[in-house]
């Protein structure tokens, strides 16, 4: 318990972390994308299922994406180019179409047993809490908060990032930068739980970011795979090695 007395602030991956998302294979993905698009384009809204996750119209859309910096790397910029050209095209916003390749994933999604209690006792206990997640497909964020939503998570998080808004995936440490300075939380007192050897611990350790490995299946990590600080089999066991703290998070070196 002592190695991490000095944590105040503790980030999350989603998927294989707090939810699960059962992947098909690739063809089986390419032919729901398929059915999706074909069942938006020709069948209209009235028509389909309900949405997995609440998607904006055109105009707030555009207002609610933040623009590519000139910093941001070229595959995010290129998307909102291509987001640009679907919309003058087509009239549809690109992510209604993300969302029609989404539904299956996002509706067979559950969470894991472990997430709430987990989650809420840390709160409970003062941490500071976030998410770090790479989003698939280029699908934009807002349809993952309306997971979070789903999932009753979103009021447990202090901040929530990912990948299509940030500009950045993860194993890039910029993502994990850009989590820190929305918790507004000092990395020496950071924490990061992930399932991803390479994504999660590699990435969040190249900030000096303390990481945590959840091996829900058992399985150990191949030995090219980085050290985390700490591995668990379920997120229960944060718990004994997190104790209450009430301190407020120090900001003056954000993030440091």
């Amino acid at each position: 318990m002592g190695a991490f007395a000095d944590i105040e602030a503790v980030l999350f991956d989603l998927g294989g972390t707090l939810a699960h998302y059962p992947v098909p294979s690739l063809p089986v993905i390419v032919g729901r994308c398929a059915e999706g698009l074909l069942r938006g384009v020709l069948v209209g809204a009235d028509g389909r299922s309900p949405p997995a996750a609440a998607v904006p119209g055109p105009q707030e859309a555009q207002a609610r994406r933040r623009a590519p910096q000139p910093d941001s790397p070229l595959p995010h910029r290129a998307a909102a180019a291509i987001r640009r050209i679907v919309r003058s095209l087509s009239g549809r916003t690109l992510p209604n179409m993300g969302e029609m390749c989404a539904r299956h994933l996002m509706a067979n999604a559950s969470l894991f047993d472990d997430s709430l209690p987990t989650l809420r006792a840390l709160r409970h206990r003062g941490y500071r809490l976030g998410l770090v997640s790479n989003t698939p497909w280029g699908t934009p964020d807002y349809l993952w908060v309306g997971q979070l939503e789903r999932f009753a998570l979103a009021p447990l998080f202090d901040a929530a990032c990912f990948s299509s808004d940030v500009g950045f995936r993860k194993p890039d440490a910029r993502i994990f930068q850009a989590a820190l300075e929305r918790l507004r939380a000092p990395v020496r007192h950071a924490m990061f739980v992930g399932d991803d050897p390479a994504a999660d611990v590699a990435g969040a350790a190249t900030m000096g970011i303390r990481t945590v490995l959840i091996a829900r299946d058992g399985r150990t990590p191949d030995q090219n795979c980085p050290t985390p600080d700490l591995r668990i089999e379920t997120l229960t066991e944060l718990l004994d090695h997190l104790p209450g703290t009430h301190k407020t998070v120090d900001t003056s070196t954000c993030p440091a």
